[in-house]
């Protein structure tokens, strides 16, 4: 009798001792992308495209074995380039700005894993949006012509599904870095580009419009969602 009490007090505190490190059921998680090597790691937005990942996925789980989860992506660049000026002579400047956003809900399984060690599979439903604008001005110095040129889109609109796999490793209590992959189906549209440009030459001014058709793709990509992930339970 004293060897099974002793057995089942010894059962019960490893797994009061594992449920400390990891997530379990009502807890809450909240982790972000990581980027950089392992002597100069940060966390910061992708660097390109909304299929750099999300860098924001937080969970609840509603018990041991299930998790939802909600994944946000944002990727904002505005850029400047004044690399063609001339001293004296002429202004250049082109400035080029993208906006992406990217928003998924989904479902996890979780298995047994180990103490420390948490695996899952699970899948997503998303839902995207991408605007972008180049504008380009050119402003001579020693007179009055100028010229300036803006192309807007195209705009792209995408919707799918993607089915993950993915693993959590809690090296501190309720502290973890995580990884994931997996393939996602999406359907995309873009819109029309539109340009217009305005060009002055000896006080006469002349205004252009033009615009191009957009179209619709479908596609089966590999997806990894932030690659490195530090997270957090609470």
């Amino acid at each position: 009798m004293k060897k099974l009490f002793l057995t089942g007090a010894l059962a019960l505190f490893a797994a009061v001792n594992a449920q400390e490190y990891k997530a379990g059921a009502g807890d809450v998680t909240v982790d972000f992308g990581l980027s950089g090597g392992l002597g100069n790691t940060a966390v910061s937005l992708p660097a390109a495209g909304l299929d750099a990942g999300a860098v924001f996925k937080a969970r609840y789980f509603n018990s041991e074995q299930w998790a939802y989860r909600g994944i946000l992506n944002v990727n904002s660049t505005s850029t400047t380039d004044k690399s063609l000026s001339v001293p004296n002579v002429s202004d250049y400047k082109q400035t080029k700005s993208n906006l992406g956003l990217e928003l998924g809900l989904g479902v996890e399984r979780h298995f047994t894993g180990t103490d420390r060690l948490d695996t899952y599979v699970g899948g997503d439903i998303l839902v995207g949006f991408n605007s972008q604008k180049v504008t380009t001005e050119v402003n001579s110095l020693t007179n009055t012509d100028k010229s300036k040129n803006e192309v807007k889109g195209p705009n792209a609109f995408n919707f799918g599904v993607r089915g993950v796999f993915g693993a959590d490793y809690y090296f501190a209590k309720r502290v973890y870095l995580g990884v994931e992959g997996g393939l996602a189906v999406k359907f995309g549209s873009t819109g029309e580009t539109k340009t217009s440009s305005s060009v002055t030459l000896g006080g006469v001014t002349t205004n252009t419009e033009s615009s191009t058709k957009g179209g619709s793709s479908f596609g089966i990509t590999p997806s990894v969602v932030a690659g490195i992930r530090l997270g957090y339970a609470f």
